[in-house]
């Protein structure tokens, strides 16, 4: 009994040491003239040895995927990987002009935002020399949130640029119609002047997004995928607070141009914006 319990942990052990490491990086190939190319590497790492794909070119029309190969050294984490052959690519060029990367990679950065960076030679089907530079990547899901992260101050910037057109007012009843170029709305509402209770229904496309809501000085803000054609937006005074009538700051966000909209509702009493994408 005791034999078959030593040789199950000794089974164990095996398991947990021939476990495969998966790596996704995603970054550039800085060729020596300082022209950058999109690169990304895919591959496992099983006892040593590294079997995977790269992709050159991301998303361009000479985009490429090629095996890679080589080996992980765990005393000074570093990798030897090199390109062996193409396995598939969007590129109409001979085979004799592809560039196969040899490159030696090594971790770099601190703990939590560590790069994968190294020298390459790259070469030709024949062995000459085609290319060499740097190669600089970063974890392929860390980056895609920096991206994320860059884009969003890129909206938040743009937002600040756009065109903000007169303040239109609304009362019971009324409407008002805005072209529209985005896909999606963003729209804020909040009290117009002190906070008093106002409490409103907002609607878009018959669909309730804020039942019995009371407003705020603090904006609220409201995302929504517009469809084609004609969007209805109605606001509706639920009650009218302290201070009548029911007041609303609402300001609609398109790509390039803020419309500010001030709506002054007796009880019940409604108004629609129309969005005509």
């Amino acid at each position: 009994m005791k034999n078959i319990v030593f040789f199950l942990l000794l089974l164990m052990i095996f398991r947990i040491d021939a476990q495969e490491s998966q790596f996704n990086y995603l970054g550039t190939l800085l060729l020596s003239n300082n022209t950058p190319i999109s690169f990304s590497i895919h591959f496992n790492e099983e006892n040593g040895v590294i079997n995977g794909y790269s992709l050159t070119n991301i998303g361009n029309p000479d985009e490429t995927k090629s095996d890679i190969s080589g080996m992980y050294f765990k005393k000074d984490k570093s990798f030897q990987l090199q390109e062996t052959q193409i396995l598939s690519t969007s590129s109409e060029a001979d085979l004799s002009t592809f560039c196969f990367i040899h490159t030696n990679l090594s971790f770099k950065g601190r703990l939590g935002n560590k790069r994968l960076e190294g020298d390459f030679v790259g070469f030709f089907i024949n062995n000459d020399t085609c290319a060499s530079g740097k190669i600089l990547l970063m974890e392929k899901e860390k980056l895609e949130k920096k991206i994320k992260k860059v884009k969003k101050k890129i909206e938040k910037f743009e937002e600040k640029r756009a065109t903000v057109l007169k303040t239109k007012q609304l009362k019971d009843g009324e409407d008002f119609v805005v072209k529209w170029e985005n896909d999606n709305l963003k729209l804020f509402i909040w009290d117009a002047n002190e906070e008093d209770g106002d409490r409103i229904r907002l609607k878009i496309n018959d669909e309730i997004i804020l039942y019995d809501y009371t407003t705020k000085r603090k904006r609220k803000k409201i995302k929504y995928k517009l469809k084609e054609g004609e969007n209805i937006i109605e606001i509706k005074a639920i009650s009218l607070g302290t201070s009548p009538p029911n007041t609303s700051r609402i300001e609609l966000v398109d790509s390039k141009t803020k419309y500010p909209v001030i709506t002054q509702l007796t009880l019940d009493k409604s108004v629609i914006i129309t969005i005509m994408k």
